[in-house]
């Protein structure tokens, strides 16, 4: 990686296709919305023993440390903070240096009601935020990017791209 960037934000999911295997996908945009950067990997998929002896942590093991913390490293530009839409890849976050928050919709109770949130989880518009466990000070992060470049569309939306990105490419092959 070449190095920080103070504009970037970094989106970054796995698509599970049961016939080909897992697919990361990692898109970093500046603070308008637009792509700077875009990778992603070709198909993962586990044997049958590492089905067996990964047990229960496969999933986190083949999300965050094989597929997200490789397009994490691959990357030229390290964004702010890495945003992710599944648990299993914000297990990634102690082996990468960079934030990474989980986000979803925020119920429209949460949205309307004023709650107080722990240090790791906070409410952005219509969004909740979480970071990892361990990593609670990486919402302050999120916080300050998301005031200091006046971020103003939706943080989910851009997982869709990269789904719809991983499709076409797929359809290419």
């Amino acid at each position: 990686m070449s190095g920080l960037s103070k504009a970037a934000l970094g989106f970054l999911t796995v698509m599970n296709d049961p016939a080909k295997g897992l697919f990361g996908g990692y898109l970093l945009l500046n603070p308008t919305g637009r792509p700077v950067e875009f990778h992603c990997t070709a198909p993962v998929r586990p044997n049958r023993a590492q089905q067996i002896l990964y047990g229960p942590t496969l999933e986190p093991f083949l999300y965050g440390e094989q597929i997200a913390k490789t397009l994490i490293e691959k990357s030229k530009i390290l964004p702010r903070v890495v945003c992710v839409d599944q648990w299993s890849i914000i297990c990634v976050r102690p082996m990468v240096s960079v934030p990474v928050l989980m986000v979803e919709s925020a119920p429209a109770t949460d949205v309307s009601e004023t709650k107080t949130f722990s240090e790791q989880k906070f409410l952005w518009k219509d969004h909740r935020l979480h970071a990892a466990e361990e990593h609670p000070e990486d919402t302050g992060e999120m916080k300050r990017c998301l005031e200091e470049l006046m971020i103003g569309f939706n943080l989910l939306e851009p997982f869709e791209r990269i789904r719809e990105a991983i499709a076409e490419a797929q359809k290419a092959c």
